[in-house]
């Protein structure tokens, strides 16, 4: 285990009680206490956990830097995911639990999830298998067949598999998604070279398929990269409209400007010629130079 994951572990499960509020609803906190992090949810940006008792029931919160984080949490454990938290509850727990977590909970977020699970097939899917993918402890407890030195997380790689049921046996499907395509193309050798797998590359994605079923092509067939462009500004109300007066309006800031040009064209042309016609009756010699004059007087 990475030196720095068991530092890190051992920081959050000696944190302070941060997480759980003193009245949560019309129920008052009896106590509270840090949980123990295990390395892998430390690898997910676990940032603290923290376990609380309400009298009728007792409530548990990990929460994570980002809702990324909590996404990939909440894939291997127990518990509800709320943004970029994930909490569970044991006891007589209140119906609205997940709502009174959801307004108590400090610093919550609720940014957009990964998307990477757009791209496995619904078809042999077994529930509850998928898992999402963000270091090398992640990669090693549920794909120890791929190497951490093919994904290289240095790059932000980040990836989800799942487990299908096919009619000639079971199989592994792992999609990893590297910030450019470049990078993908430049680790698929190291994938190409793990045994007894069928590896294809889509844009920044790379698909792994592992099994003896004869399905991993079919399987792979199905993975497509499509980019996404996100619309942030709301479009107007009302589609934008031509109207008679509007196109004379543009007509005549049109010759108003073709005004202004020649107005700024003349005046600077007559301010270069009378400069130079000064210069000449001062006797500066550079301004005869600088000036070819057609004599024109009388032809």
């Amino acid at each position: 285990m990475p030196r720095s994951l068991i530092l890190a572990a051992i920081f959050v499960s000696s944190a302070c009680a941060t997480i759980w509020p003193e009245q949560l609803g019309k129920y008052q906190r009896k106590s509270a206490s840090p949980v123990d992090a295990s390395p892998g949810l430390v690898e997910d940006g676990l940032e603290a956990a923290e376990r609380a008792d309400y009298g009728a029931f007792q409530v548990t919160a990990w929460r994570f830097k980002d809702v990324t984080g909590a996404y990939a949490a909440s894939l291997q454990q127990s518990g509800v995911r709320l943004g970029n938290y994930v909490v569970g509850c044991e006891g007589t727990c209140t119906k609205d639990f997940p709502q009174l977590a959801d307004a108590s909970l400090p610093g919550i977020s609720h940014a957009a999830i990964p998307t990477l699970d757009t791209y496995l097939p619904s078809k042999g899917l077994l529930q509850r298998s998928e898992r999402y993918i963000l270091g090398p402890v992640g990669l090693k407890t549920n794909a120890p067949e791929i190497p951490a030195s093919a994904v290289n997380f240095d790059f932000g790689t980040e990836g989800e598999l799942a487990h299908y049921r096919t009619p000639s046996g079971p199989l592994m499907l792992a999609v990893f998604s590297f910030p450019l395509p470049s990078m993908a193309r430049q680790q698929l050798p190291q994938f190409q070279k793990i045994p007894g797998v069928a590896v294809k590359r889509s844009g920044p994605l790379i698909a792994v398929a592992i099994g003896a079923s004869p399905a991993k092509d079919q399987l792979l067939t199905a993975i497509n990269y499509q980019g996404v462009v996100a619309e942030h500004e709301k479009p107007p109300e009302k589609p934008l409209e031509l109207k008679p007066e509007s196109a004379g309006k543009m007509v005549l800031a049109i010759l108003s400007l073709a005004g202004l040009l020649l107005a700024f064209c003349l005046l600077s042309g007559l301010a270069v010629g009378g400069t130079l016609r000064l210069a000449r009756r001062f006797g500066y010699s550079a301004a005869e130079g600088s000036l070819i004059t057609l004599h024109l007087e009388g032809k």
